[in-house]
């Protein structure tokens, strides 16, 4: 028996809600980007019928004739899960098609052929995104209102997520109107407002103020009861002074302080909504408090164990102290567990938002594996970012979010079999997957290392801001002492022993990003634009990255041996570099992507890079050009040289076209 899907099939449901109404309508626009309107196949239907004693988000399929289908669902999810089932099986839309501009050879119909199917429970409870460091999804107008939350959303549910992170807003009331759960921001523990601002002058240590706290807690539980939400306990960003100095109080006395709080929150939650999941981040102090066996919290809250941003589960870098402490429960701890774990990053220090992650997915499986067997069970939430430079990864993650057992080097294979193929729409040969899976599988192993951990990677921001950092240092004269945007991992060492530091990791990398973007353009040759706008386009931009840092380091040392004119050079040098990785990104915005490639939204801000290094230019101009400034272009341009005074910039390029430096 096979059920034929036309762009006529009937589809109704037993009952009605707006993410239902939603996937019913995302269902009939998948038929219509994949299937033409054919009219001699009869129409079939297709029922959804509400099952509520299946588990939570679990779906079957039945078909009962050749015309008949019957979805049986527990809930808005399972129809939604069981709708995008069919789309990917019988239509071959993949999660991640809108953002890999996946392309449809329409057909006149679509085979179901299994009779039955009954979905399988994720091994993870809660599965969400987190846009943290997601300016370029933000501001990016995708040609319709909200159709880039929509989107991001859409990938989430096909890769069987089902909540974000998000603060209350229009994207939240979209995702809400979608079937996923809201994760409140750690911020804003409830999503409280300020104690402060509600209570002024009032004592804001919760011991003297514990009816005006219970008060406004219940207040915003009451307020945002009718929502689909997990709720979050913890301390407000502008909580410092809710408990008293700690002044070496022993661990038991910090946590029963901290305890009676997060107590007095869940008692807020729970006298109102009995069953509503919650969670509390588990960092810091609280981490201290929680392996320590000092935090006193009911079962039902899940503890949410955050990595270090860089994909490994230990203590967070405070600053020049990295204490690679565990950051994971002891295996058999009580309570529910969950982890936060980074496929972005933007920090400012070694993230990467505009690159994919830049240490081995294998290492990610390794802890997230490591995890769950130590009871991270209940709830993973993944920093997304834009998704967009960042969607291998966070389709690995969901594999693994699936089934914890996830071969990666298999799912790879597939996400490039999948997502790639010849100009004729045909599959690729063997041997041409081949040179694209050895290229992404090289990519963590060239990238820059910046410690000696396997997690200590770095993604292109390392090189953009430390750039900019060192640039703006040396033009304000403040290069005897340390830069301190950049003592985190150069050290508290003089301003020379910092570019030194730096010169070494971008050079130590450079020959190994050379060797793969060589690979990378090799491998381009039998593929789509896709392969050069993803993969090779993130090399290329962080090879000229290394590159752009390279040559900022020669140019003080050139600076610092009075070889001003060779210091000129190199600067103009490393600004082309960085001008260059622009360009790459630019090459990448087309189509729907015309507009969100906008770096000055983010801390990777190529761009204002490129300005700062050429304004450092001035100085050894002016050191070794001036007063006049007409000296360099004589010796370059001799004759043809103009009498007044040429700008730096086309000073410049006159020197890279004579040769001259």
């Amino acid at each position: 028996m096979e059920f034929l899907l036309t762009r006529r099939v009937a589809i109704s449901a037993q009952w009605s809600s707006e993410p239902l109404r939603r996937a019913v309508a995302r269902f009939q626009r998948d038929l219509e980007m994949t299937l033409n309107p054919g009219e001699l196949i009869p129409a079939g239907r297709i029922q959804l019928v509400l099952a509520r004693s299946m588990a939570p988000e679990q779906y079957s399929i039945d078909l009962q004739s050749a015309e008949s289908m019957v979805i049986r669902a527990a809930d808005d999810l399972g129809a939604v899960y069981a709708l995008l089932y069919l789309s990917r099986t019988a239509l071959g839309i993949l999660p991640f098609w809108f953002w890999n501009d996946q392309k449809f050879e329409k057909r006149e119909l679509a085979a179901v052929t299994r009779p039955h199917h009954a979905a399988r429970p994720a091994a993870v409870g809660l599965r969400g995104w987190d846009f943290t460091g997601g300016e370029l999804l933000e501001h990016w107008n995708a040609g319709a209102p909200c159709l880039n939350w929509e989107m991001a959303f859409e990938a989430l549910l096909r890769c069987g997520g089902n909540f974000v992170a998000l603060p209350d807003g229009k994207p939240a009331e979209l995702a809400g109107a979608m079937g996923l759960w809201r994760l409140q921001p750690e911020a804003l523990p409830l999503e409280a407002p300020a104690f402060d601002d509600r209570y002024p002058g009032r004592p804001p240590r919760f011991a003297d103020s514990e009816a005006e706290y219970r008060a406004l807690w219940s207040a915003a539980v009451e307020q945002r009861k009718q929502q689909k939400l997990i709720w979050r306990l913890g301390l407000p960003a502008r909580g410092g002074e809710m408990l008293p100095e700690d002044g070496g109080a022993p661990l038991a006395r910090q946590g029963a302080e901290l305890s009676r709080v997060l107590r007095a929150q869940y008692d807020a939650l729970r006298a109102v909504l009995p069953a509503a999941p919650v969670c509390v981040t588990v960092s810091g102090k609280t981490a201290v408090l929680a392996r320590s066996g000092m935090l006193d919290l009911p079962d039902d809250v899940v503890r949410l164990w955050p990595d270090n941003g860089y994909g490994k589960f230990v203590a967070p870098r405070q600053g020049q102290n990295d204490p690679r402490t565990p950051q994971l429960p002891d295996a058999g701890s009580a309570g529910r567990h969950g982890v936060f774990f980074h496929a972005a990053v933007s920090d400012g220090m070694a993230g990467n938002c505009l690159t994919m992650r830049p240490a081995a997915m294998e290492l990610a499986a390794q802890e997230l594996c490591d995890a769950f067997e130590q009871g991270a069970r209940a709830m993973w939430l993944v920093c997304a970012g834009c998704v967009k430079p960042h969607v291998y990864p966070l389709d690995a993650l969901a594999a693994l979010w699936r089934d914890v057992d996830a071969d990666l080097n298999a799912h790879r294979t597939a996400y490039l079999n999948a997502y790639y193929r010849a100009p004729d729409g045909w599959a690729l040969q063997p041997r041409q997957l081949d040179d694209l899976d050895t290229c992404l599988k090289s990519w963590p192993q060239v990238t820059a290392a910046f410690g000696r951990w396997p997690d200590q990677r770095a993604g292109e921001q390392l090189m953009v801001c430390a750039a900019r950092a060192a640039a703006s240092a040396w033009l304000a004269g403040r290069t005897r002492g340390p830069v301190p945007a950049l003592r985190w991992a150069a050290g508290d060492t003089p301003f020379a022993d910092q570019l030194a530091w730096l010169r070494g990791v971008c050079a130590d990398a450079l020959p190994g990003l050379e060797t793969l973007q060589a690979g990378c353009e090799y491998a381009a040759r039998p593929t789509t634009r896709l392969w050069k706008d993803t993969v090779l386009a993130q090399v290329r931009l962080y090879r000229l990255c290394l590159q752009g840092v390279v040559l900022l380091c020669d140019a003080w040392s050139a600076w610092c041996d009075s070889h001003y004119r060779l210091c000129f050079v190199r600067l103009g040098r490393a600004a082309a570099a960085f001008e260059q990785a622009r360009r790459v990104l630019g090459g990448c915005a087309h189509g729907r992507w015309a507009s969100f490639y906008q770096q000055e939204e983010t801390a990777t801000d190529l761009g204002r890079t490129v300005w700062v290094l050429r304004s450092l230019m001035a100085l050894p101009r002016a050191a070794g050009d001036g007063p006049d400034y007409t000296a360099w272009q004589r010796e370059v341009l001799g004759a043809k040289a103009p009498a007044a005074a040429m700008l730096d910039e086309p000073l410049w390029s006159a020197m890279e076209q004579a040769g001259r430096e």
